[in-house]
């Protein structure tokens, strides 16, 4: 995994985290959720982010092959965000990323 994916993931980890602590210091969690399904980008943006987060759990669970941790990682992920997929990317990118150039360099054209 390279720097730039590194210091991605970890930028990521920071500003989220640290909008999340905001945002439960400052905001209404249930107040606030009931104005966003009120508007119907509100909706959809929700249902965007969802989906996201389950197509990423598909991928830790292809990679991992554990379906208890994914589903850990997906109920985390639903709480809290992409924080958790980054953290993920973290810990297990080095190795994807070194299978993935492995792949593709086997690839004649």
């Amino acid at each position: 995994m390279n720097g730039f994916a590194r210091l991605a993931c970890w930028a990521i980890i920071v500003c989220l985290t640290a909008y999340l602590v905001v945002s439960f210091a400052t905001g209404s969690v249930l107040g606030d959720q009931l104005h966003v399904w009120q508007v119907v980008w509100g909706r959809y943006v929700w249902a965007d982010a969802y989906s996201g987060f389950v197509l990423f759990s598909l991928f830790i669970y292809a990679y991992e092959r554990k379906l208890g941790l994914t589903l850990v990682l997906l109920l985390l992920t639903f709480s809290t965000g992409n924080m958790v997929n980054a953290a993920w990317l973290l810990w297990r990118g080095p190795d994807l990323f070194r299978r993935i150039r492995q792949s593709a360099s086997g690839i004649q054209s």
